[in-house]
């Protein structure tokens, strides 16, 4: 038997770098032909909580710890290239309160009775392309190639995070279990 897959807490930056991302995730997805559209949100995993039966208590949970923060920035800087078995390229995300928001949703989702992944070790990134929701997997040499395209044409800059999604785990199509916007933000 299968062991069910996790959930996905997501940000979702926003920003004009952002649009840059988009252009740079379709220039690699249709050169090595890996995405048809729909392309895979832009997103910053901040956490993965175990399929659970209780999901419907962790929404509420999740809106209220989130209510109680303001949006922040990331500085996109550099690539972020995951080696096999991953083989996904993207961005690398620096920011003290991206970490900060990874370690407060793991201590509430823990205190709730949930199992949450740690983040401590996480290195956050911006995945461009994957093989994961892909067509088709690349060879190690179109990794490479990949990962020398972001490494030239990745944008520097920042992006604003005032939004957050809760995700089930399979993708196409999306499927968005829970919207989240960080206290001040515009609805």
């Amino acid at each position: 038997m299968q062991t069910p897959k996790p959930y996905y807490i997501v940000a979702i930056p926003d920003g004009i770098i952002m649009t840059e991302l988009l252009k740079l995730q379709k220039l690699i997805s249709r050169k090595f032909k890996m995405y048809t559209e729909p392309y895979p949100t832009l997103h910053l995993t901040v956490g993965i909580l175990a399929h659970s039966q209780k999901l419907e208590f962790a929404v509420p949970i999740l809106r209220k710890m989130f209510n109680s923060l303001s949006p922040f920035s990331v500085r996109i800087q550099g690539k972020s290239c995951f080696k096999a078995p991953f083989l996904s390229v993207g961005v690398d995300i620096q920011s003290q309160p991206l970490s900060y928001l990874a370690g407060k949703v793991e201590g509430t989702l823990l205190k709730a009775g949930f199992f949450p992944r740690s983040f401590s070790d996480w290195d956050f990134h911006i995945s461009l392309v994957s093989p994961h929701f892909a067509g088709r997997q690349w060879s190690n040499a179109e990794f490479n190639q990949a990962c020398k395209i972001v490494e030239g044409y990745a944008p520097v800059g920042i992006a604003h995070i005032s939004r957050l999604e809760l995700w089930a785990p399979d993708f196409p199509p999306l499927k968005i279990l829970g919207q989240f916007t960080l206290k001040g933000a515009e609805n």
